[in-house]
């Protein structure tokens, strides 16, 4: 499908919507993946607005009538991801000197996804399932969207991940969840290793109840903490996250030994990537939810907890990583959650 034809199609829809505001965005290339979906590029960001239309409404006509996926890009936006991705790389050269054999195989696996990555959309990602050599690797796992693909794109490339939750009770995860992770392990063939946590985390709950502090960033460092002893005491020299935020050189970090690789960060993905990734391997996507059931928890002592989870919201955005829906979906979330819990 050529551009000019894309383009005649978003003129028609344009006038149909009525939303012809603006200069009529000018579509720069258009690439159509083997897998039929089309990729279209524009000069900024405002064109992309445009292209997409209010709430993407443009954009969802133009893929019915071309039967197509749709993902469309601002040009600015893939030079600041090539140039993590950039970053990425100087930092794989940075630790090489200090790493294990094993730990430099695996960040040769890495050097080559972001290579994929950085032809991205104008070329399809190639998987290679040889690359891995069938390395283990352990992987901090949640069973979230984000471990979740981070835990597909290792087993594509030929890597073993080893997939470690740390058991939490009913105040941090819904039992429903936990199992779902666990049957999903199970579907992929994937050993999944459980950390109980007795009552290390009972302090951090007073603490939230009592209204002292936000959760996340206490609660993050003591499941890292316990992930990180579990495969440094197993003799896993590599940790893989499913974060996001810490791109660039901060998405690789050697600690006491132990490689933390942040994958998806690593790789630049946005969220609407580790959808897709976790949507295919089989996960099942429910409504868009902020945080753990103590994080919601904390919403009804105010703004002094919804303050910071909204800031990470944005912090996200900012990043790149949501989109404005996705972003307006997780804040709807967190003052939802804030009027349940007060009983609202």
């Amino acid at each position: 499908m050529t551009s000019s034809h894309i383009m005649e199609l978003v003129h028609v829809i344009r006038q149909e919507l009525n939303l012809t505001r603006g200069v009529p965005p000018k579509l720069e290339t258009a690439y159509e993946h083997n897998d039929g979906s089309l990729h279209l590029v524009v000069c900024d960001r405002a064109e992309k607005s445009l292209l997409l239309g209010p709430g993407g409404r443009i954009a969802a006509e133009l893929a019915k009538r071309t039967g197509r996926k749709i993902t469309i890009y601002g040009a600015d936006e893939i030079l600041l991801r090539k140039h993590r991705l950039r970053l990425t790389l100087s930092r794989i050269e940075e630790v090489a000197p200090e790493l294990t054999s094993l730990q430099s195989q695996v960040l040769n696996c890495l050097r080559y996804l972001i290579e994929q990555e950085l032809s991205y959309p104008n070329q399809q990602i190639h998987v290679d399932s040889s690359i891995g050599q069938n390395l283990k690797v352990s992987l901090a796992f949640s069973g979230g969207i984000d471990s979740t693909a981070a835990a597909m794109i290792l087993k594509e490339s030929g890597i073993i991940p080893i997939a470690v939750m740390v058991r939490m009770d009913h105040q941090f995860q819904n039992p429903r969840d936990i199992k779902l992770a666990e049957e999903w392990c199970a579907q992929q063939d994937i050993i999944l290793e459980r950390i109980d946590t007795a009552n290390e985390f009972s302090d951090l709950v007073d603490r939230v109840d009592l209204g002292r502090i936000h959760p996340c960033g206490e609660c993050h460092s003591l499941i890292i903490k316990r992930v990180s002893d579990f495969a440094l005491q197993n003799n896993y020299e590599v940790l893989v996250t499913g974060e996001l935020l810490p791109s660039g050189r901060q998405a690789i970090v050697l600690q006491e030994g132990l490689l933390i690789i942040h994958l998806p960060a690593a790789l630049s993905l946005s969220k609407h990537r580790t959808e897709i990734k976790a949507e295919k391997s089989g996960k099942q996507l429910f409504r868009r939810k902020f945080g753990c059931n103590l994080v919601a928890k904390s919403h009804c002592q105010g703004w002094r907890t919804i303050g910071p989870s909204i800031f990470r919201v944005l912090r996200e955005l900012e990043g790149g990583i949501l989109t404005t829906g996705q972003g307006l979906d997780y804040i709807k979330d967190i003052v939802s959650s804030s009027a349940r819990e007060r009983g609202e």
